[in-house]
């Protein structure tokens, strides 16, 4: 996709300029045409990149219209006045879609609906919400709310990745620095004795050759295995996630991460009045993890059978007995949208806390292995220097 920056005659023969996302040149003149205006000049003006500021403009996006909402104004010049204030190209080109379908007679869900690589299925039906019920200013908020959360968490889980990942790329260029250029200079130093080398030597310099040797061939493989699980990432993605899960530690912060994310959805549907079916269904959509689609598919069939949400999450093995009870005692008091939302705050907080805790503690893992390998090669690449003098004098 790309930017194009264009000049334009409306039918009210007033100058309009302005940017738009397409496809091409031609794409771009039918949308001009498709606005009720006649292109007088379109220009490429940058390569579309969905970027950090790009994707984080969507929480500002509901943050401002549940503002301009509260203040009495309609949702169509709320559109316009976010329209007017955006600097955005891609954001720009959304709200300029979304209010020449309002201005058509068209919904702001079906609209949104089209950008489903921005938008995803539960705040569709949010808005779908705020539509019949006329509250949007209630839908947006808990919009605005769902983002900010997800914002934070993955601001969170960032920061606590960087330090490991700032070793592990440390760690891997002084390896290949060492393996594939200061190996090679004391191999080409012990050959001239002609003297048998230790057996570590002996074995640094072997891997040394045998990854310069066949550097390119590994750099091949890297590129043909990744162009490969782009092209079937829909068919691995499964089967990786379902690996991971073996190791004890990431089988935690995953199943937490899934709790969260269907109580967050359960709890903010619930809050805009759906029917616990339909908040399922949303569930079902958001839900990043197979093994828990199906389970909560199974929990909304049973609900539509005429079972209780904690009788059919009893049922399965991916929900910890406190969250049950919890539900449990919510259908009693009727006060689901709040024991939802409990929920969804202490599995978060866990989620959290212990994925910083993990990622603290592979630190020293870090830098204790980074220590043995570099110990390994020095060692190796020193021993033959011990016995020097026996190789001098022929002893």
């Amino acid at each position: 996709m790309f930017i194009y920056s264009y000049i334009s005659l409306s039918i009210n023969n007033v100058v309009i300029h302005d940017t738009l996302i397409a496809k091409n040149k031609k794409h771009a003149y039918l949308s001009i045409i498709d606005k009720n205006q006649i292109p007088l000049k379109i220009k490429l003006k940058n390569i579309l990149i969905l970027n950090t500021e790009n994707l984080n403009y969507k929480t500002h996006f509901f943050h401002q219209l549940k503002t301009l909402i509260s203040s009495g104004i309609n949702i169509l010049k709320c559109l316009r006045i976010l329209k007017s204030n955006c600097h955005l190209p891609f954001w720009r080109d959304i709200i300029s879609h979304t209010i020449n379908g309002l201005e058509k007679g068209e919904t702001l869900s079906s609209k949104l609906k089209e950008h489903s690589n921005i938008f995803d299925s539960t705040t569709i039906n949010l808005i779908v919400i705020a539509e019949k019920t006329g509250q949007y200013e209630e839908s947006f908020r808990i919009i605005t709310s769902m983002l900010e959360h997800n914002q934070k968490t993955s601001l969170q889980i960032k920061k606590a990745l960087r330090y490991p990942i700032t070793i592990s790329i440390f760690s891997f260029i002084l390896l290949s620095v060492m393996i594939i250029f200061v190996i090679p200079q004391f191999e080409d130093i012990y050959t001239t004795f002609q003297h048998e080398l230790p057996f570590l030597t002996q074995i640094m310099i072997s891997i040394s050759s045998f990854i310069r040797e066949k550097i390119h061939m590994a750099i091949i493989l890297l590129i043909v295995s990744f162009l490969f699980i782009m092209k079937y990432k829909n068919s691995i993605t499964p089967h990786i996630k379902k690996s991971f899960l073996l190791l004890p530690y990431i089988n935690q912060m995953t199943k937490l991460n899934n709790l969260t994310i269907y109580f967050l959805t359960l709890s903010s549907t619930i809050k805009a009045g759906l029917p616990l079916a339909e908040c399922l269904k949303c569930s079902i959509e958001t839900s990043r993890s197979p093994q828990y689609t199906k389970e909560i598919q199974n929990i909304l069939l049973s609900i539509i059978k005429g079972d209780s949400l904690s009788v059919a999450m009893k049922e399965s093995t991916l929900f910890p007995s406190l969250s049950i009870q919890l539900i449990s005692i919510a259908e009693e008091t009727d006060k689901l949208h709040y024991f939802t939302d409990y929920l969804f705050k202490y599995y978060s907080d866990q989620y959290i806390s212990i994925t910083e805790k993990n990622l603290k503690s592979l630190e020293p893992i870090l830098l204790a292995l980074i220590a043995v390998l570099v110990g390994v090669i020095m060692l190796a690449m020193y021993l033959p220097i011990f016995n020097l003098g026996n190789v001098i004098t022929g002893i």
